[in-house]
């Protein structure tokens, strides 16, 4: 780091309150996150988690996508998960900051890390295997390895009810996750994402595999798949109407779809019901998001 970056840096910590010698060296070499440290956590699915840990109270930050639960909304915001600011971070004295590879830019928590903030990364892959090293990571990191065991189990179990609805489909659903990105259109997600394991647990088939992440879609594309079902997060549904409208679509929140957090068995459960065709889900998918429960 030059002089001058380092000089501004440790401007920002004096203005946070934070020593600038003695603070660093000690969290470097603290293994532990007990529960005076103070966190950031980054990621909407990850927060949720911390809260799901009882750990919730040890937050004094996050990211815009950390929505849920309500706790999470009263927080202190650092910005969007690509776009964190040094200042932003610091000033909220935080002992650790924790994310799943999605914080950004590099050069950001490159200057965290140096002031002595703990940068800390649990597993991102975009599966239920994924969701499960996160969660006993975090159970680790947090001594809460039973209830992280807990939180397991009752998506597990939700897992196991979708699967019984599922052995009743005559066959996958062919289907179609849409979602908004950025100012764009909206998107179509491909393989190796969270929307695309979300399809496959409720017993679907995404229909756009030929291509990895998300990739923009017109209406007349996404009907030349002929899919049976659309899965819409609420911000996409605009860019979707017309013809769209004669295939059953389901709106759902964002980041209860897609956090794949403690609430992913019950997402997983619900989407499984409009693919087997619950009338109720079905009619009320339409027209609203899904509730926080």
């Amino acid at each position: 780091m030059h002089r001058r970056e380092l000089l501004r840096l440790m401007g920002v910590m004096a203005l946070a309150g934070l020593p600038t010698g003695l603070w660093a060296m000690q969290h470097r070499a603290d293994d532990g996150l007990s529960e005076g440290h103070r966190l950031i956590t980054i990621g909407g699915g990850l927060t949720e988690t911390v809260f799901a840990l009882g750990a919730g109270d040890r937050i004094v930050g996050t990211d815009s996508t950390s929505t849920y639960p309500v706790a999470a909304e009263a927080l202190p915001r650092v910005g969007y998960q690509h776009t964190l600011t040094i200042e932003s971070l610091l000033a909220l004295r935080p002992h650790a900051l924790i994310h799943d590879g999605s914080a950004g830019p590099e050069g950001t928590l490159t200057r965290a890390r140096e002031a002595g903030v703990r940068i800390l990364t649990v597993p991102g892959e975009p599966s239920l295997e994924g969701f499960r090293a996160r969660v006993r990571t975090l159970g680790q990191w947090l001594d809460a390895t039973e209830t992280a065991r807990r939180v397991i189990d009752d998506v597990d179990q939700d897992l196991a009810r979708a699967r019984d609805l599922q052995a009743g489909f005559p066959r996958p659903p062919a289907v179609v996750a849409l979602m908004a990105h950025g100012q764009g259109n909206a998107v179509a997600a491909g393989r190796d994402t969270k929307a695309d394991a979300l399809i496959r647990l409720a017993g679907g088939r995404n229909v756009f595999t030929d291509f990895a992440g998300y990739r923009p879609v017109s209406r007349e594309g996404v009907m030349a798949k002929r899919p049976d079902a659309l899965v819409i997060t609420g911000a996409a549904a605009a860019d979707f109407g017309g013809m769209l409208g004669r295939v059953p679509q389901y709106v759902g929140d964002t980041l209860f779809l897609l956090g794949f957090g403690p609430r992913l068995g019950e997402a997983v459960l619900t989407v499984t019901r409009f693919l087997g065709g619950d009338s109720r889900t079905r009619r009320d998918a339409r027209f609203t998001d899904i509730p926080y429960a």
